[in-house]
């Protein structure tokens, strides 16, 4: 049985089974997209959450969309200022065979009024190798709902396999030699983790200051410019922290910090995903020390997998990170209207691309 929930109180007896079918995912949890529902939607913002249920009522599959009403568009929770990676539809490994899933699409392509006024549906920076995100897009386009994707930056990911030593013995020898000059380095500062949410509240200022300070340094506002990203970010920790998946630390220098990271764990993957320095101690490499520091200790913490997430900065190559390619798919209605809207789009981005041929050219 499928139903649509449209408020967080119809959500509450849900919120368990949620948290199963996101599999240790922070990004997919509800910690994670009911805080950036709260801090990110706009007026014209619903909560537009499809569940699917067995016959006796057990929670199979989640969609966690909400509906845009001023572009008439159905989107994926978490998308856009604060990159969450990860995202998609949750099912049961051990039960789902595509069914429910066809009988969401059937449900997204019926005349519902639940459903009806979507003009586009958009998944932002999707794993193209989800195995659910493929069978929706299978449904979807063999209805004739048109598809329009680009390509969106990678995920960058280290396999340290059997630890430090053993990620060591994988990189060629002058990054072996670096990588352990910077490990001894470490001995010249202290390490201050966050454990519980008070810890969390000293640690969250540095953090901000360290961030503004490094981007503004470089021209980039910082994403503690936007005043809605403060609250989301204490909002996720909280939530984060009770259930034993924050992973951030500062690194002190003469009593000073020097640099800051916040990080989330899922399992035996450590995802890093916001961080600053202070650029007065630039010499002293904070942030590479700080990255170097994350992957000789993460053995100690169970963790096989240190994931940089989106974003293509030099850095995630020098620490031997993998690429993982990323989309983003935006379908529109299979109907004349969705096949002008997909014309428009796929022609916007054709001049697009031409425009950077013809700078690339000129420069």
């Amino acid at each position: 049985m499928l139903q649509t929930l449209r408020s967080e109180d119809e959500l509450g007896p849900w919120l368990d089974d949620w948290r199963r079918l996101a599999g240790g995912i922070p990004f997919r949890q509800p910690e994670w997209l009911l805080p950036w529902f709260r801090n990110f939607s706009n007026e014209s913002s619903e909560l537009h959450i499809t569940i699917a249920t067995d016959e006796e009522g057990r929670l199979r599959a989640l969609v966690p969309l909400y509906f845009d009403a001023s572009s008439q568009a159905l989107r994926l929770l978490g998308d856009g200022l604060v990159c969450s990676d990860y995202t998609g539809v949750l099912s049961d490994d051990h039960y789902l065979d595509g069914n429910l899933l066809t009988l969401v699409v059937d449900y997204l392509l019926g005349d519902s009024t639940d459903v009806s006024l979507w003009k586009t549906i958009y998944f932002e920076a999707i794993d193209p190798t989800d195995r659910e995100l493929q069978w929706i897009r299978r449904e979807l386009t063999s209805r004739k709902a048109n598809l329009f994707e680009t390509n969106s930056a990678n995920t960058w990911a280290v396999d340290l396999g059997e630890g430090w030593s053993h990620f060591l013995a994988s990189v060629s020898k002058n990054s072996r030699k670096t990588f352990r000059k910077r490990a001894e380095d470490l001995g010249k500062v202290r390490v201050r983790w966050v454990s519980d949410f008070q810890d969390f509240e000293e640690f969250l200022p540095i953090l901000i200051e360290l961030h503004q300070r490094r981007r503004q340094s470089v021209g980039d506002p910082g994403c503690f410019a936007d005043h809605r990203f403060e609250p989301f970010l204490s909002e996720v920790a909280s939530g984060l922290i009770a259930r034993n998946q924050l992973q951030a630390f500062t690194l002190w220098m003469n009593d000073a910090p020097i640099a800051a990271e916040i990080g989330f764990r899922s399992r035996d993957r450590w995802f890093c995903y916001q961080s600053g320095i202070d650029p007065d101690y630039l010499e002293h490499e904070p942030g590479k020390l700080a990255n170097v520091f994350i992957l000789r200790d993460a053995e100690r913490f169970g963790i096989r997998y240190v994931d940089f997430l989106r974003g293509d900065e030099p850095y995630k190559q020098l620490l031997k990170a993998n690429p993982t390619p990323v989309q983003d798919w935006i379908f529109t209605r299979p109907n004349l209207d969705g096949a002008a809207r997909h014309f428009w789009m796929s022609s916007r981005d054709k001049v697009k691309h031409l425009a950077r041929q013809v700078i690339r050219k000129v420069r």
